[in-house]
């Protein structure tokens, strides 16, 4: 069986604490590149991921969809396949290979790290479960397919990602490709995977109420923007 090439995108916005470990815990006889989108950190995020063997591409405009989306215009033409992961160091690294087996196996286009089973006491917040199962539950609803999660661990065929089209520039990112996946009649699949708090400091979203709660508006309205249609 042929490998296919992978890429690892990595959106990052002031996480020099924990972005070299993330970057170190790929395994690299999987993924062959690793690009960041920095998103405009104002510390040395950038520095420590270029020391750490990644591609760093400066992505100025706020928000992370528009860092995915700055980071995957980087992509070299052979790469087959994207994992996603956060800088903050919640995603474990040791679970790529799971995460990456229904795609090498041809069962799969899209496959999301569920880390609602296996989430570190703490890491994820009330508002974040609440948030889940919500947009989760509205996506069954409304197109017939069981998440349970949104999270950010993920992987997907390059080509698949490229015929969804992804628009969203803020938090809709992640509902958006899952949504999308389902117009597109894509294989998708779900893996459970470990969540950690994160390495340092507090979460830019879930973090605070506001940000927590515009969050959650935006991602339900991108789940609604795509229902209408």
């Amino acid at each position: 069986m042929t490998v296919p090439v992978i890429a690892a995108v990595i959106p990052a916005l002031d996480e020099e604490g924990a972005i070299g470990a993330v970057i170190d815990g790929l395994d690299r006889r999987l993924v062959r590149d690793v690009i960041v989108g920095d998103n405009g950190s104002r510390d040395r995020t950038a520095a420590v991921a270029r020391a750490h063997g990644a591609t760093v591409v400066s992505v100025p405009e706020r928000g992370y969809g528009a860092a995915c989306t700055g980071a995957l215009a980087h992509l070299r033409d052979d790469v087959a396949v994207v994992v996603f992961i956060d800088a903050d160091g919640s995603d474990d690294p040791a679970d790529l290979a799971s995460l990456l087996r229904p795609i090498l196996a041809g069962e799969a286009d899209l496959v999301i790290g569920s880390r609602v089973a296996r989430a570190e006491r703490g890491a994820l917040t009330p508002q974040q479960r609440f948030g889940n199962a919500l947009a989760t539950r509205l996506i069954r609803v409304l197109f017939g397919q069981r998440y349970t999660d949104l999270g950010p661990f993920r992987a997907v065929r390059r080509d698949c990602l490229e015929r969804m089209g992804m628009r969203d520039r803020s938090f809709g990112w992640t509902v958006e490709m899952q949504v999308r996946a389902l117009r597109l009649h894509a294989r998708v699949a779900e893996v459970p995977v470990n969540y950690r708090r994160r390495a340092a400091g507090r979460s830019k979203v879930s973090g605070t109420l506001v940000g927590s709660l515009k969050a959650g508006w935006w991602i339900l309205a991108t789940i609604a923007r795509h229902a209408r249609r």
